[in-house]
């Protein structure tokens, strides 16, 4: 008899460690189920941001070439800044 009930008590505790075990294993699937949508979701927020502002980016530099450009013909001529010399008494470098 007593053998019996031993039996018994190891198989109920057995039952409620393999219990536990799969409620841990539920419990850590659900939150990583719940980050992972998180990150999706800030991920999707971020890529949005980026497009917006690839968007101004490729605006302003549209703008900044239109504005630095001569003969809005069909050249593309392009102003071209000549940094000052050290010396004042010399031409700036490319300078004729």
């Amino acid at each position: 008899m007593p053998q019996k009930r031993d039996e018994c008590l190891l198989s109920l505790l057995s039952l409620g460690i393999k219990l536990g075990v799969i409620l841990v294993a539920s419990v850590s699937c659900s939150k990583l189920t719940v980050a992972h949508q998180r990150t999706r979701a800030l991920y999707r927020e971020v890529e949005v941001e980026y497009a917006r502002q690839q968007e101004h980016l490729l605006a302003a530099r549209r703008a900044f070439h239109q504005i630095f450009q001569i003969d809005h013909g069909g050249g593309r001529r392009r102003v071209v800044w000549d940094l000052p010399s050290e010396d004042p008494g010399q031409p700036a470098v490319g300078s004729p």
